[in-house]
């Protein structure tokens, strides 16, 4: 995986609804930058503004990076990207990047995704709430699904299938 040192800036896709995922952002927010990034979540009416189509390529399933020069990663290539932005963690970021860590790194990737919201609901109880709240502010599109209204257990079944 090729990590330009020339790149400006990236935008993220991930899911808004996820206290992992959220925590990840915050934490990525705070870290020193070697370059601009744009975190945006999937679910909000931003993504398609700033990135149409993105539903076609199925942002649920893993997060997603598009570079200034508009190329596209996704699941552990984008956790990478991320990595990259922050100064302080580059050179950990092109390790990732070589063949041999970065099969490494798609497995855990993966696994962390594929059970991201039980993962949250046990590790990011707190970060979960705090969402849930947010969410339960927001004004809901016509003929959305009333997401907040759902147990985790519930939506993770519907995910599943």
């Amino acid at each position: 995986m090729n990590l330009p040192i020339h790149v400006k800036s990236i935008e993220v896709y991930y899911d808004g609804r996820c206290g992992m995922c959220c925590t990840f952002h915050e934490w990525i927010n705070r870290q020193a930058r070697a370059f601009d990034i744009l975190f945006i979540p999937y679910q909000s009416p931003a993504a398609e503004e700033k990135f149409p189509g993105i539903g076609t390529l199925d942002p649920s399933r893993e997060m997603i990076v598009r570079t200034d020069e508009g190329t596209i990663y996704r699941g552990a290539k984008a956790w990478v990207w991320c990595l990259y932005s922050c100064a302080h963690y580059r050179n950990l970021a092109r390790r990732l990047a070589k063949p041999a860590l970065l099969a490494m790194a798609v497995g855990i990737c993966r696994l962390l995704a594929s059970n991201r919201y039980a993962f949250s609901k046990v590790f990011f109880r707190r970060k979960d709430r705090e969402v849930r709240e947010v969410l339960h502010e927001m004004k809901t599109s016509e003929g959305e699904d009333d997401f907040c209204g759902k147990d985790h257990d519930d939506w993770r079944a519907e995910l599943m299938h």
